[in-house]
């Protein structure tokens, strides 16, 4: 990886920083989106050599020397380099834990409880707000790329419980209607119940525990990327002074 031609791993575990993305970034295969909102405010065109990458600021082509070109397409590798795996680690099985749980639900109830849809459509939408990958895209959303544990050990890990736990009464409800019924065993679907919730319940929150891990981890052996990539969108903003409006890339003071 591009990280670890600037940085040993030796420096890796020393250093911390705090990093945060100003704006939201949308890369595809051959463009570089630099979003504010949904406007495209800067937009960097991959060419078939590094001598013809092109950039664009508020939809203006700025004009480079082959040297000054030569920033740029570090600038562009460098956001290759660590957006998508992040984008990558934060939403790669998260979906699969959400369909545990419908699956859990759906083996007790015929009908999926309303609390329930809510709450995973939430948890979605508010993983979807920070990171969406597609077939030929990553987007990451402005935040701070050095908290992306708490995200998923707090807002995430909370409303995945509150979907399983929000869902238990409408499944209850479900097995007292077939108890009146006199539609199977109550005592053993209960038991069931309460076995495979505990099971999938404890499986989520090792799940979200080992992604909040990896990210941790992840965010500080780029620590050093990042501050490169902070030093070369510098000095692209030396060459291109209308990019400094646009500042990506902050390193913070550490706390």
């Amino acid at each position: 990886m591009l990280c670890l031609s600037f940085y040993t791993l030796n420096v890796f575990a020393e250093e911390e920083c705090n990093v945060e993305l100003a704006l939201g970034l949308i890369i595809t295969e051959n463009v570089i989106r630099i979003v504010d909102g949904t406007q495209t405010r800067v937009q960097i065109n991959s060419g078939l050599s590094k001598q013809n990458h092109q950039i664009f600021i508020k939809g203006r082509w700025i004009a480079l020397t082959e040297e000054e070109t030569l920033v740029l397409n570090e600038y562009s590798q460098g956001l290759r380099s660590t957006v998508p795996e992040l984008v990558n680690l934060a939403t790669d099985g998260v979906n699969l834990g959400l369909s545990a749980i419908e699956q859990v639900v759906e083996g007790f109830s015929d009908k999926e409880p309303e609390v329930l849809q809510n709450q995973l459509e939430y948890v979605e939408k508010a993983l979807m707000n920070k990171f969406k990958k597609g077939d030929d895209f990553y987007y990451i959303a402005p935040q701070s790329l050095s908290r992306l544990d708490d995200f998923f050990k707090n807002e995430i890990s909370d409303k995945i419980h509150a979907a399983v736990h929000g869902s238990l009464g409408a499944i209850l409800l479900a097995l007292g209607e077939a108890f009146e019924s006199d539609e199977g065993n109550i005592e053993e679907r209960l038991l069931d119940m309460g076995d495979r919730m505990d099971i999938i319940s404890s499986e989520i929150d090792k799940a979200l525990q080992k992604k909040a891990s990896v990210l941790e981890k992840k965010a500080a052996e780029y620590c050093g990327c990042l501050q490169s990539l902070d030093e070369t969108e510098t000095r692209l903003q030396n060459i291109i002074p209308q990019l400094v409006e646009f500042d990506l890339v902050k390193i913070k003071p550490k706390i």
